[in-house]
């Protein structure tokens, strides 16, 4: 073991030097070796402090050996009451991180029984995952404390497609995005566990308006989880970032019914609100709306008009990658001047490749322009994805479908998965729900989709996974 420390010394002397000769694709890869031998390094973390803690413990219970000896090297001449107290002192980290390495080593490691049996771990799959280096140790935790909060819940069949499930997504899927899906196992096994009762509900909930405070009026929400529901619904239309709202007033830009960006400013990072003043403008803006018409737009029902214009045949040229501002109807028309180019109202020329990607979820109108631009004939209206195909669409997807991703249905597009500008048909087999930013990545063609069953499957580009390993979103699919 110290010859391999002396060497990883050896290697960090140089790295920063070596690194910076990288390219990106070498970068990538060097970044996933280290990450790989960090997490072996952190399953030998784990089995070093659960050999202190055997050795502290067989040392203290040893009655047979001699006082003065244990006194230089047992644990009582360490001055540490646990063997907690000891790995923070020892290895120069926190309580909470020795306890934490204690607990697992408590679970995912074999024990040894009375007899001197080997017992195996408590959680075998997890462990056998862990010590292969495929879910890292701050994923472990989460998971040995969510199957610790269930497991006098439910039954040990259960438990145990829990842990199959959570060990899975560990192994392809960041802590975030892991400790989402155990907070929904957990809740899901106990439901009964902190809800109150509708009498104390009725009691709690409620619209309170408070003094004024710091110039601005102060209202107190306290709201069931359905009401919520509509609440942050209606709030979060003014967070997508695929919409634009006048500054300060949330109202549509222009007055009209369409959301669009304010002349001039198509970027929306050029937007200084926060969060909570999006929200705020949100909801604003739904009063306003219900005052003017009388009823609240329908969620998930048709998006905003935003028009854009472009030569037929561009549009079915094959794509580049590129990107655009939000928009969410296309028209197609006469020759704009610039080859390969379409128009926005509002910002102006735009690329090809953008307005393809905003047709996967649009309206098209057909506009016949004579040689001087005169209109000659005006077709109807065609979606490309119906409302009926888009609801069939979201009731299968639940969500966006990349991998990893937690967008819900309404906030997202969709997508053909074979082109409709090279022909795709406009189906449910063909049709996938993206959120704004993946749908923008899958133009880039870097990524491929393949449906298999009905269900996307996503291969990344060689520089993210040499491998190609098709991927899959497990959130929406519990």
């Amino acid at each position: 073991m110290g010859d391999i420390a002396a060497s990883l010394r050896d290697v960090c002397a140089s790295a920063v030097d070596d690194a910076g000769l990288l390219g990106f694709a070498e970068a990538a890869a060097f970044a996933g070796d280290v990450e790989e031998l960090a997490r072996s390094v952190e399953f030998l973390q784990v089995v070093a402090a659960g050999a202190v803690d055997r050795t502290r413990t067989q040392a203290a219970a040893a009655d047979s050996a001699d006082a003065s000896e244990r006194s230089k090297s047992g644990p009582e001449g360490d001055g540490c009451r646990r063997t907690t107290d000891f790995l923070r002192d020892r290895l120069r980290i926190s309580t909470a991180e020795a306890h934490r390495r204690l607990c697992l080593a408590g679970e995912l490691l074999p024990r040894v029984g009375l007899t001197g049996q080997r017992i195996p771990a408590v959680h075998e799959e997890l462990a056998a995952a862990f010590a292969g280096g495929e879910v890292p140790s701050r994923s472990a935790t989460i998971i040995t404390q969510a199957l610790d909060r269930v497991r006098l819940l439910a039954d040990p069949a259960t438990v145990t497609r829990m842990e199959e499930t959570l060990t899975t997504v560990a192994a392809v899927h960041d802590p975030d995005f892991l400790t989402r899906v155990a907070r929904r196992w957990v809740e899901g096994l106990d439901q009964d566990g902190a809800e109150p009762s509708e009498e104390l509900l009725r009691q709690l909930q409620g619209a309170f308006i408070r003094r004024p405070r710091h110039g601005l009026q102060h209202l107190e929400i306290f709201a069931t989880t359905d009401q919520f529901e509509h609440l942050l619904t209606v709030m979060n239309t003014a967070t997508n970032p695929r919409t634009g709202t006048n500054r300060g007033t949330g109202t549509p830009a222009g007055g009209g019914d369409a959301f669009a960006a304010e002349p001039g400013v198509p970027d929306e990072r050029l937007d200084l609100r926060t969060r909570p003043q999006r929200l705020l403008d949100g909801l604003v803006g739904a009063c306003k709306a219900a005052l003017a018409t009388g009823g609240l737009p329908a969620t998930g029902g048709l998006r905003p008009q935003v028009m854009v214009t472009i030569d037929y045949r561009d549009l079915l040229t094959r794509p580049t990658a590129s990107s655009g501002p939000a928009s969410k109807s296309v028209t197609a028309s006469g020759p704009l001047g610039l080859a390969g180019t379409g128009s926005l109202a509002f910002t102006g020329p735009v690329t090809a490749a953008t307005i393809r990607k905003i047709a996967c979820d649009a309206d098209i109108i057909p506009v016949l322009l004579g040689s001087e631009g005169r209109i000659l004939d005006i077709g109807r209206t065609s979606r490309i994805f119906p409302p009926h195909i888009r609801k069939a669409i979201a009731a299968r997807d639940k969500g966006c479908t990349f991998p990893g991703c937690t967008i819900p249905a309404p906030w997202c597009e969709a997508h053909h998965i074979d082109y409709w500008s090279r022909g795709g048909p406009t189906s449910t087999d063909n049709g996938v729900l993206l959120c704004s930013h993946h749908h923008h990545l899958i133009h880039k063609e870097q990524w491929t989709i393949q449906s298999r069953n009905g269900t996307p499957w996503y291969i990344p580009p060689p520089h993210l996974d040499p491998h190609q390993k098709p991927r899959q979103n497990h959130y929406f699919r519990q």
